[in-house]
């Protein structure tokens, strides 16, 4: 998958390529420059995030992987990351996902054909993400 993610905090924008492989037992993420020079590379285990960091940016990486999960991830898979055992809820709607934890607002999703629009309420930042390429992986 490949995706254009624009990050809006504070008044300052940050905005890169995201490149990813999701596969059932790993997640592989790479953020690259318009010119294609990596700022960060990111695998997931769905136990241990490792990442390695090219160029030092700013970039809020666990939320970044967190926000792609909650929006690519099938809602039977959401429902059993987040059991309500944790404190955490779910809204998943067709064109909306909102995550809650202990009644507080995390995370709100709205999807507009390959746009989606994320709001972080705990970081007070925007993010912008537009789907460029989708390609399924053979199993």
């Amino acid at each position: 998958m490949k995706q254009r993610v624009e990050i809006n905090a504070r008044g300052e924008t940050v905005s890169f390529m995201l490149v990813g492989r999701f596969e059932q037992q790993r997640t592989r993420l790479a953020a690259l420059l318009a010119t294609g020079q990596p700022i960060m590379l990111l695998e997931y285990d769905g136990e241990q995030l490792e990442q390695q960091v090219k160029i030092p940016v700013q970039l809020p990486v666990e939320d970044i992987l967190a926000m792609i999960q909650f929006a690519e991830w099938p809602e039977a898979a959401l429902r059993q990351q987040y059991g309500r055992g944790a404190g955490w809820s779910l809204s998943l709607e067709a064109k909306r996902r909102q995550l809650w934890h202990h009644g507080a607002l995390i995370l709100d999703l709205t999807f507009s054909g390959e746009h989606i629009q994320v709001t972080h309420y705990p970081n007070s930042y925007d993010v912008s993400i537009t789907t460029i390429e989708r390609k399924d992986l053979q199993q």
